[in-house]
C-alpha cells in the first residue's frame, strides 16, 4: 500500500485510487475477469464497463462524457 501511496504522490494522481486488497468491490461487482473497468455516474450507476486489455480510447470518450454531465 506504501509503494501505491508514493506512486500516486510522485504521479500527481489528481483522483481517487481504490485498493481492493480484500476483494470486496470485485465480489460486490461479481467480477469474473482482470482487467475490468466500470465507470459510475455522478448517481453512483455504472454507466460503463470493459473487460480485458484495450478500448482505451472508447473508454476515454465514456470518460469525457460522464464528466460533461
Amino acid at each position: 500500500m506504501s509503494n501505491v501511496k508514493k506512486a500516486i504522490a510522485r504521479l500527481n494522481v489528481p483522483y481517487p485510487v481504490v485498493m481492493d486488497n480484500d476483494h470486496v468491490n470485485w465480489r460486490a461487482f461479481n467480477n469474473r475477469f482482470w482487467p475490468t473497468v466500470y465507470l459510475i455516474g455522478k448517481k453512483g450507476i455504472v454507466r460503463y464497463k470493459t473487460i480485458g486489455e484495450g478500448n482505451h480510447a472508447r473508454t476515454e470518450e465514456m470518460i469525457k462524457t460522464l464528466l460533461a454531465e
